[in-house]
């Protein structure tokens, strides 16, 4: 089905594949009838001042947006680096990521499911930058494999979330770029934090990893412009504490910087709220109790 899908959205004329995959993402709201109401549950919870017609409003929107975002990313398979550059038309902070890159050690960016995030890695991936994704391994077998093909034709790969986290630490001790995408309530080690002012699960791992190596933690993300074309923007650097050697000083320390992503990830969103995923069950109840691992232990 993938396969077809791609075949499909490849064939088509990029305005032409936008109305398209647009229209298509307007129906999935209608026939998923639920993940549209949480969609619009979860907007009137962030923006407690909007009226009820700007979010149903938002909530169409984001479908839309996400349609155009997935015809993107069908067509990023085996594209130059020449035609990847011409789909971002600007990058805001690029001073952020080199002040960040002067550190003597890796580099941790962190984003959402904002836009067409693969296409944020491809461009940077494009660029020259040595970057790998890490993500979990997806319940289709077919899908993830066609996942990992693109990413590698873009130059850059996943490295498992749950096994891979000895890799991790020596890519970012050798000063590669490890991305991350840390915005929904998955099964592993994490704590609650606020997001839109409401506790939300958020792992630990990148605040476990950052002050385990020194590692900056870099958040951006990218968003679909009207036109087509797509912006970056890049905000400033989290810098890691120094280790502390007290346990619960050491607990308090990736607290808080878990707690200053979160609030990152949650800025990144309001650039554009149309292009995240509200449709994720994000702010499940706060006494729930997750079991997983720790990108490192």
């Amino acid at each position: 089905m993938i396969s077809g899908i791609t075949r499909f959205a490849r064939g088509l004329p990029r305005g032409l594949g936008f109305r398209v995959f647009s229209a298509m993402g307007t129906t999935a709201s209608r026939l998923f009838k639920k993940d549209r109401d949480r969609a619009i549950r979860n907007l009137a919870m962030a923006f407690p001042e909007a009226p009820e017609p700007v979010t149903n409003a938002l909530a169409s929107a984001m479908f839309k947006s996400l349609g155009k975002n997935f015809f993107e990313f069908l067509n990023l398979e085996g594209s130059s680096k020449q035609r990847v550059t011409g789909l971002v038309e600007h990058v805001g902070g690029m001073e952020n990521l080199d002040a960040a890159l002067t550190k003597d050690a890796g580099l941790i960016v962190i984003t959402g499911h904002i836009g067409c995030w693969e296409l944020l890695a491809a461009y940077f991936s494009q660029q020259g930058y040595p970057l790998c994704v890490v993500g979990r391994e997806l319940w289709e077998k077919r899908i993830n494999e066609r996942l990992i093909k693109i990413r590698e034709s873009m130059g850059y790969r996943t490295i498992d979330r749950d096994s891979g986290g000895k890799e991790i630490l020596r890519l970012l001790r050798d000063k590669k770029i490890i991305a991350v995408l840390i915005d929904q309530h998955t099964r592993v080690s994490g704590i609650y934090v606020p997001f839109f002012n409401r506790p939300a699960h958020t792992p630990t791992g990148v605040a476990k990893l950052a002050i385990k190596t020194g590692a900056p933690i870099l958040p951006m993300a990218i968003y679909m412009r009207d036109n087509g074309r797509h912006e970056v923007r890049i905000l400033p650097a989290l810098e890691p504490p120094t280790p502390a050697s007290a346990a619960n000083e050491a607990q308090k320390q990736v607290e808080n910087l878990t707690r200053e992503c979160s609030h990152a990830i949650e800025t990144l969103v309001r650039f554009d709220p149309k292009q995240w995923v509200w449709f994720h069950n994000r702010w499940r109840h706060s006494e729930e109790r997750e079991t997983g691992h720790a990108l490192v232990s």
